[in-house]
């Protein structure tokens, strides 16, 4: 859901207003600040330099996610506009050195803690993140805070930094979304600031300065023009005393007026093309929107639902379904802070059907002006839009990453529930209305992107002049205020909410066999009023016969087209009626079922859950619908340079008689022979109750959730006709192999074998080794091929690809053709190094902790601990093994260290992404020597985006 800004006033509560007055400060703290808001798990406050820091505490797990927001995106950079310098800046800040710590310090306290951070930069913010376990909470707010009033901007960084982001604008040419965005941007927002890429056009990017930055730094930095938010199971007020205390020393500064031009109408249709590495053409048609505060904003919310939300929106069900023109569409709206946003539909199709497509969504846009929407589509996409923003909030990190924006965007805190207030009121008049003011064809851009295999180009700065905003007439230009104040008058303005949340009441895990054989695992949460109901059974690609792979992904995709005597569209009205989510999918070693949805609706989706289990009945029809976007996924495989190099491993290390050396979707040629018959053949020999687990968890009764799921799943056959067994896992031959790529980069994954399967009790020691050598920004991988010398890549990780069968270990990362030799030779050297070097005391502290964290991490929503569970216990773990697995880890020492890297990391097998083969010679040997144990650590590494993939544990 776009964030939004919600015209409601209420006259504010006496008690509020003399709370406001009232700081709050412990004995001995000389603090002073403004409490804008005050209820026992949250406090909001401003600072005396401008600074609003909210602090929300939320007990499910013991972590915190530490924010910092500043208001200084793309579209507020003034004259530097293309040249990308907030990016810049945001790379350089992020662990940067300063007055007060080294790189390396900066780097040592985060890996110390345990954390996972990172920044980004858009059209109008630029955020930075830490999170980290709850008892580190204070080193976070401490190390953000640094960062965000005393770096320094050394010229060593920002020369690598400059490097490290030529990097990533390659990426970008090799990414076709960020084609299609740019392609997009230049035609919607014709006269401003909005039309350039954040990340800048290359020729002005290089000629960015040190100088300019810092003076940016300096202009834009300031604590009037910026939120820090903390959550999770932290003290609000011992977080507010703390940032008060930490932000003390710097006042308040006069922030640049920013005067935006007010966008030129699409006064013709216009049409703009791009080009990029697709398997499938992309059709985009966009209108403008409306600014945030705009009273349309909710009748176009409604409006998109309506035409592209869902298997029941009107464009799914025509466009896609009955008339075959695309494989896959859906409709949007954003709003924007600055001015108008955009209203868009995107779809994927065939060269032969983009032109039919267009004329098929403008006939249904047409067909809508006469008829307008129904009540029934009107209140399930209301329903649609409150639940999944529901869904949404139940980490820490999405809960500061909601608190954050919509206070930056409406001033609101609790924007959430006024939204909700205004949506409701919409009637299906306003939305018939809003679709004949907004959805004019004769005010549109058509925006396509084409498949073609050689390397886009990189744009520049469109030649016709930039409009001086400054001389346009009174009326024609927003005047954006920046500093905090206007956001705070905004929030006193509405009414607070004073209630803290219900007491949570949270269960121990319990689990119970049914008659037939199914392992049912529940758990009562009542934080939120959601319940995660996920059925896993083992199988999955490993069930597929080699050279047979996509039958298991197809027959799970079908489980959702109609089961016991509801059609598919009977399944995906009841659901999308109570705003619940249903998924069917197909992992690496399981077929599982998941969906999601309000409390008091559980009790429905799980019934329609059974019967999807245990009753579904493959129609032709349906799977003639199915099919197309089967064969479209599998066709889009290689449409990005990770998917390409991992795909590729996976190949090339598994051989042609493992399922595994294909990407779970299958085969195309399986696809297109395969019938409905087929996947109902598959399904009665595979799925069985011995083999399956049910994990319930949330705002339940359990013991009506064993009633429920013994008589709903007591159909369920207790054993497989085929039962199931994981192929062998043969040992990789040790190898370079080179696929040509039209992408303008080169990439690389290193996989080793032997591997291990998930039930190994080494993949304790495995996760902390990993720890070790891929931990942005402390990790070796990070450290030797971003933070030593040039930046060398954009995106570095390794991680383990396991499930029921041994799988592999790959490091995997990115770079240039004249700089592979020697990224390939340090990631090599760091495997090395980590088989020939005990690793000390402090190192192997850092790794337990961050992977211990992420754990934790890893159990804040529902979903995560239902399906945690289920694998653990399908895995042969036990679903308790939650605390067995802290307890191994803890347990973990530097000699285990040292064995499962000797153990595991012994086969290298290389896959070389790239445009130009490399001759013989070109690229080291994958057996380097070993690097002495003695040998010092890499330079420390500036942070960066996290690899756009990694291999990891699949289900």
């Amino acid at each position: 859901m776009p964030m939004r800004h919600v015209v409601v006033r209420r006259v504010v509560l006496v008690m509020l207003g003399l709370l406001a007055m009232a700081p709050i400060a412990r004995a001995g703290d000389k603090l002073e600040y403004r409490v804008l808001s005050q209820r026992p798990d949250r406090l909001i406050v401003q600072l005396p330099d401008g600074l609003v820091v909210l602090a929300q505490q939320i007990k499910t797990a013991p972590v915190a996610s530490v924010h910092c927001w500043v208001k200084t995106g793309s579209v507020y950079e003034g004259k530097y506009n293309g040249m990308g310098l907030s990016h810049f800046l945001e790379h350089l800040v992020s662990g940067g050195t300063t007055s007060h710590r080294k790189e390396s310090e900066n780097n040592a306290i985060l890996g110390k803690i345990g954390a996972e951070t990172n920044a980004s930069t858009s059209l109008d913010n630029v955020r930075y993140y830490i999170n980290t376990s709850s008892e580190h909470v204070s080193e976070a707010i401490d190390l953000i805070s640094d960062w965000m009033n005393n770096c320094q901007i050394v010229p060593e960084e920002y020369a690598r930094e400059r490097d490290v982001i030529l990097r990533e604008f390659a990426m970008g040419r090799g990414e076709p979304q960020r084609i299609f965005w740019k392609v997009t941007s230049l035609a919607a927002y014709p006269n401003h600031p909005a039309r350039h890429p954040t990340i800048g056009y290359v020729d002005e990017y290089m000629t960015v300065t040190r100088d300019q930055i810092y003076d940016f730094y300096k202009r834009m930095y300031v604590p009037n023009n910026m939120v820090f938010v903390v959550t999770g199971d932290i003290d609000p007020v011992a977080v507010v005393n703390q940032v008060a205390t930490l932000w003390k020393p710097y006042p308040a500064k006069g922030l640049p007026g920013v005067v935006l031009p007010v966008l030129d109408p699409i006064a013709e249709p216009k049409e703009v093309t791009g080009y990029a590495d697709v398997d499938r053409p992309r059709l985009r048609l966009v209108w403008q929107g409306v600014r945030q505060g705009n009273t349309d904003e909710y009748a176009l919310d409604i409006l998109t639902s309506v035409l592209g939300d869902g298997e029941l929106s009107r464009l799914n069900k025509t466009v896609r379904d009955a008339d075959g023109l695309v494989t896959s569409i859906d409709a949007y709206n954003y709003s924007e802070p600055w001015g108008k946003g955009l209203i868009g539909i995107d779809a994927t199709c065939e060269s032969d059907t983009i032109d039919k497509a267009k004329e098929a969504i403008l006939a249904q846009i047409s067909r809508l002006y006469v008829e307008g929407v129904t009540e029934e589509e009107v209140a399930r996409a209301k329903r649609k839009v409150v639940a999944g923003a529901t869904y949404e909030s139940q980490t820490a990190f999405a809960a500061a990453e909601r608190l954050a924006s919509d206070f930056i965007n409406t001033g609101d805190p609790d924007y959430l529930d006024h939204y909700v207030e205004q949506l409701q009121q919409v009637t299906i008049e306003q939305v018939t209305a809003a679709a004949k003011k907004y959805l004019d064809p004769q005010h549109m851009v058509t925006a396509k992107l084409l498949p073609q295999k050689n390397v886009q180009p990189e744009l520049s700065r469109p030649k016709e002049a930039e409009p001086d905003p400054r001389l346009a007439k009174k009326g024609e230009v927003y005047l954006m205020d920046l500093d905090n104040q206007a956001l705070v008058k905004e929030m006193m303005s509405e009414s607070q909410s004073t209630a803290a949340a219900p007491a949570t009441v949270i269960t121990p895990v319990k689990m119970v066999r049914l008659p037939n054989g199914l392992r049912l695992i529940v758990q009562k949460n009542t934080r939120l009023p959601i319940v995660s109901m996920q059925w896993y059974q083992l199988g999955g690609l490993m069930a597929d016969a080699p050279g047979h792979e996509g039958v298991a992904n197809a027959m799970c995709d079908m489980l959702t087209q109609g089961a016991g005597d509801m059609s598919a569209d009977d399944i995906a009205r009841k659901i999308e009626d109570l705003g619940a989510q249903l998924n069917s999918e197909c992992g690496n070693s399981t077929f599982y079922v998941s969906a999601q949805s309000l409390s008091k609706d559980w009790p429905t989706v799980l019934s329609i859950m059974s019967q999807i289990v245990t009753h579904p009945t493959f129609d032709e029809g349906e799977w003639a619908k199915i099919k197309p976007r089967l064969l479209a996924e599998a066709g889009s495989l290689n449409d990005t340079w990770y998917q390409q190099v991992r795909n590729s491993v996976r190949a090339a290390y598994f051989g042609p008689d493992n399922p595994w050396s294909q990407a779970t979707v299958g085969r195309t040629g399986v696809i297109e022979k395969l019938s409905a018959g087929d996947l109902k053949a598959f399904y009665a020999d595979h799925i069985a109750a011995s083999d399956s687990v049910l994990a319930v968890f949330g705002d339940v009764d359990e013991a009506q959730v064993i009633a429920e799921a013994t008589k709903l799943f007591a159909d369920m056959p207790g054993k497989a006709k085929v039962p199931f067994k994981p192929l062998d896992t043969k040992q990789a031959e040790s190898k370079i192999v080179q696929v040509t790529s039209t992408k303008d980069l080169v990439a690389v994954q290193i996989a080793y074998g032997p591997g291990m399967a998930r039930q190994n009790p080494d993949y304790a020691a495995l996760q902390v080794m990993n720890q070790v050598m891929s931990s942005f920004p402390v990790g070796w991988f990070d450290q030797a091929l971003r933070g030593e010398g040039p930046g060398l890549v954009y995106a570095v990780g390794s991680g383990i690809m396991t499930g029921v069968a041994p799988g592999y270990w790959a490091v995997m990362f990115n770079t240039k053709v004249p700089t592979t030799h020697e990224a390939m030779s340090r990631a090599l050297a760091v495997v090395d190094r980590i088989r020939n070097e005990t690793i000390d005391a402090a190192t192997l502290d850092r790794a337990r902790t961050a992977v211990i964290a992420g754990e934790a991490s890893d159990m804040q929503s529902n979903g995560q601990r239902a399906s945690m569970a289920a694998l653990n216990e399908l895995y042969g773990l036990g679903y308790a093994a939650g605390d067995k697995t802290i307890a191994q880890l803890k347990a973990v020492t530097a000699a285990d260290v040292h064995r499962v890297a000797n153990t595991y990391l012994k086969t290298p097998l290389a896959v070389v992404l790239t445009p130009e083969p490399f001759k013989d010679g070109d690229l080291p040997s994958l057996n380097a020597s070993p690097t002495p144990a003695s040998a010092p650590a890499p330079k420390a590494a500036e942070p960066a985006a996290p690899p756009a993939s990694s291999p990891k544990a699949d289900k």
